[in-house]
């Protein structure tokens, strides 16, 4: 499970787009049209250390008064783990040492290997950006990272709460696919090899979600990454699919949606859309 924890991660931390202003929040409530009892959306961030992922009194009264849990995948499925395999590897046989210099492919193993303790010729056929995703635990500087999703699962469990998901992981990982491997390639490399200012741009990223400061993050990730022309792929097309099942499941049945933050707070974001859809979406304090 932990590896697509790490997947998943990848999926919501590379880019965001341009904004309006959101309240210091991660925890919105939705209301509206055929919504009998409040719904509740919540910005996670897929990969922390233990100590930082706080439940609140206010954030558990809030979970316990929906009725399910959706996340991005429904990640109590047994059958998660072998879709997610079956999508891993690129297309046509091709692995990162086609894709990248030998020179640059034989620094960037070397790395990777003191960084994860992996090694890169047994994964080589990986996606790269799945493989980039492999490198993030090894910069939290904790031991045992987890996710706000294995938190609210155990919550949901002790709750008696049904799990769902807002898309499936062929969906996701198929994406990859989209986004030419060489591109990826040499974002893995540039990650690799410059890790430690990839590590400080990354705890600075985890410092503005504590804050819960959703504008400070998509201001964070809206940089010059070439990934950011596959936004549309990447979130923007993904937002746009979630919302006509959040609206049903909200009018179903008081629930609580858990997906990445990224997917928040942008003009193509969750929040907005749900907005111009005609529903209330306010901050919550927690």
């Amino acid at each position: 499970m932990k590896i697509i924890i790490s997947i998943l991660f990848a999926l919501t931390t590379l880019i965001a787009n341009a904004q309006t202003a959101l309240a210091k929040t991660l925890l919105w409530q939705i209301t509206g049209p055929g919504i009998i009892a409040p719904s509740y959306l919540y910005g996670t961030i897929h990969l922390m250390c233990p100590q930082d992922i706080i439940v609140t009194t206010e954030l558990r009264s809030k979970f316990y008064s929906t009725k399910q849990l959706f996340l991005e995948l429904d990640m109590d499925d047994p059958s998660v783990m072998a879709k997610t395999i079956s999508q891993m590897n690129m297309q046509n046989d091709t692995t990162l040492s086609q894709l990248l210099s030998k020179q640059q492919y034989d620094s960037v193993a070397a790395t990777f290997k003191k960084l994860t303790g992996l090694s890169l010729e047994m994964m080589q056929t990986m996606k790269p950006e799945l493989l980039e995703s492999v490198i993030y635990p090894s910069l939290l500087g904790c031991e045992g990272a987890e996710a706000w999703e294995q938190k609210f699962m155990q919550m949901a469990k002790a709750n008696n709460m049904k799990i769902k998901g807002l898309e499936q992981v062929e969906d996701q990982l198929k994406i990859f696919d989209e986004i030419p491997y060489k591109m990826q390639a040499e974002e893995l490399a540039e990650t690799v090899l410059h890790v430690d200012s990839v590590k400080k741009s990354f705890i600075d990223m985890l410092e503005s979600y504590k804050q819960k400061d959703l504008n400070a993050l998509n201001d964070m990730m809206n940089d010059e990454d070439d990934l950011a022309a596959y936004s549309d792929l990447l979130l923007t097309n993904r937002n746009a699919k979630w919302i006509p099942e959040i609206i049903e499941q909200a009018k179903l049945k008081p629930t609580f949606f858990a997906v990445g933050a990224a997917h928040l707070g942008n003009t193509n974001g969750v929040i907005n859309l749900l907005r111009e859809k005609g529903y209330t979406v306010n901050p919550v304090n927690y």
